[in-house]
């Protein structure tokens, strides 16, 4: 029996596979692979919230100052794609540098940030001599009248000295004004660094933080045709509708598991000669990769088969909107995979969860960095009564819980 094909390694088959002497880009008649899973392409799909981010990250770096511009977000949701193309875009009036080995020690990080520019470090130098050199370049780049961009990919794997660097190197030691941003490019975990680990010389230098997520399904649908049209495909039904539902589903609207879907999907389609993706197809593959769906909650009942009364959330902080706990269990926290999910970097990554349990719906603290409150006092796991007050810092949330009888 064959063993299931890991993502990691499902990410490297993203190229035109050839059946004897007949590729899927043949059968298709596309002029390139749809579906890469490389963040340099010329032509990448922008959603509203991509556009958004990008006109954001623009005016950040149009500024005449230094500071760092962060772009956090889920795994899959565009964010190298995004500040890779917008450095690209610069790279002809500005001089651009990416560094994505970020498991570097401060001594490490100033030598590579040197190469990355051009510059060759001497290993035996002192970390303050090599901040010297790194500043005498960003004088001389601010004197011919460039600004200095550097990308920093990975940024969740900073280690917290590299990271207390950062705001030395915005000023220069001649105290000549530079235009030198840093884009720090991280995943989910690297908001938790912030919040915990930067002081606020590190955070005056923040012109802008953007949140990335992954596509919804329609946007998934328009990322598909965007990908086919531009590889070639002329007519615009070789997905159906049903497909494109089967597909959001199974990889969550992530760029990198759509790509990966989509190529073997295409493959399967090429082998079978058919000139239609179908939600039968789609599974195929599926089964033949071994993958689950991205959503796998399930309903549940009570032992005499009714479905027990549905409690209600009142989002106070949210201008009193209702969120009905209609799961067995129900996530709370910053990152975008939890069920109620609150954008704020006080708010940890999986801060609690709310449990239905014979007796009532109990919450629970889970071992988040702020607490969970219940009518302002501390709760590790409390059963909720109607009308309780939940406070995860600052976000006031009611519970509300039909009468029973």
């Amino acid at each position: 029996m064959t063993s299931a094909i890991s993502e990691t390694e499902l990410s490297t088959h993203a190229h035109p596979v050839v059946t004897g002497k007949l590729s899927y880009l043949d059968f298709f008649g596309l002029q390139a692979p749809p579906f890469r899973n490389a963040s340099g392409v010329s032509d990448p799909f922008f959603n509203r919230t991509l556009r958004s981010a990008q006109e954001r990250i623009d005016a950040a770096l149009d500024r005449l100052d230094s500071g760092l511009i962060i772009v956090n977000g889920e795994a899959g949701a565009g964010k190298t794609t995004l500040v890779n193309h917008l450095a690209n875009r610069r790279a002809a009036h500005s001089v651009v540098a990416r560094i994505n080995h970020m498991t570097l020690d401060e001594p490490s990080f100033l030598q590579t940030l040197l190469l990355a520019f051009g510059r060759r470090p001497d290993a035996r130098t002192r970390n303050s001599s090599l901040a010297d050199r790194f500043s005498d370049f960003l004088c001389e780049q601010e004197q011919a009248g460039r600004a200095v961009i550097l990308v920093i990919d990975e940024a969740q794997n900073l280690k917290t000295g590299v990271l207390e660097w950062l705001p030395r190197l915005m000023t220069s030691r001649e105290e000549m004004p530079t235009r030198f941003s840093i884009i720090l490019v991280g995943q989910d975990t690297f908001c938790r660094t912030l919040a915990l680990h930067v002081g606020r010389s590190f955070k005056q230098f923040i012109r802008d933080q953007i949140y990335l997520t992954t596509l919804d399904l329609a946007d998934t649908g328009a990322y598909i045709r965007h990908q086919m049209k531009t590889a070639g495909y002329g007519p615009q039904t070789l997905f159906t509708e049903s497909s494109v539902r089967h597909i959001h589903l199974h990889t969550g609207g992530s760029f990198r598991r759509i790509n990966t879907l989509c190529d073997f999907v295409l493959f399967n389609a090429c082998q079978r000669g058919v000139c239609r993706v179908t939600p039968e197809l789609v599974g195929a593959t599926l089964k033949a990769l071994q993958w689950q769906s991205t959503d796998d909650a399930g309903q549940t009942s009570t032992a005499s088969g009714t479905k027990p009364p549905i409690a209600t959330l009142i989002l106070e902080f949210d201008n009193n909107a209702t969120f009905p706990l209609s799961k067995p269990t129900v996530s709370i926290g910053r990152a975008a995979d939890n069920d109620l999910c609150i954008r704020d970097l006080r708010v940890s990554r999986y801060h609690a969860r709310l449990l239905a349990l014979p007796h009532g719906i109990c919450i629970e603290d889970l071992g988040s960095t702020n607490g969970v409150h219940v009518n302002q006092t501390p709760v590790q796991k409390q059963v909720l009564q109607d009308g309780d007050c939940i406070t995860i810092d600052t976000h006031r949330i009611r519970f509300s819980q039909p009468d029973r009888r």
